[in-house]
């Protein structure tokens, strides 16, 4: 004859054993989704003109995703491009990522009120670190004679 007081804690035993494999499974879960995060920062620079004047300035948040490297501007912000100086020479925005520039993403001249939108943008190459530049003119960064400034992050 069996006591019925022990197939009752038999029983719940057995629940709460039930209830701990699925909970552990699930807290399992969790660090496998933290491994995809994302950095994000506002980069911003200013570049001066042949005057030494504050000629131009960028400002932009961007992403990294720091599982796979590839990285997008962020449209929750107002990223843009800002000509300062009414001088004929318009300023100009690139990002570089993944040792590839690209750009302009938007031009400005002073004609603009509060700067031009720079839109969106994401990177079809991967890197961990990103440049964003304000360029004077027609020239890019790394050209020959270019007046350019920039800020960068790492993911």
């Amino acid at each position: 004859m069996r006591n019925p007081l022990t197939r009752r804690v038999r029983g719940k035993a057995l629940t709460v054993l039930c209830t701990g494999a699925v909970l552990g499974g699930l807290a399992m879960v969790q660090p496998a989704q933290a491994a995809s995060a994302e950095t994000c920062r506002t980069l911003s620079a200013t570049v001066n003109n042949s005057a030494g004047q504050a000629g131009g300035h960028v400002q932009g948040t961007f992403c990294i995703n720091t599982g796979s490297y590839s990285a997008y501007l962020n449209s929750g912000y107002y990223n843009y491009v800002e000509d300062y100086q009414a001088d004929g020479v318009a300023a100009r925005a690139y990002v570089s990522h993944g040792g590839y520039l690209n750009g302009p993403l938007a031009t400005d001249s002073t004609s603009t009120p509060g700067g031009t939108q720079l839109g969106s943008w994401e990177s079809t190459y991967f890197g961990s670190s990103l440049r964003l530049y304000v360029c004077l003119g027609t020239t890019y960064p790394g050209s020959a004679g270019a007046r350019c400034a920039s800020s960068s992050m790492s993911a």
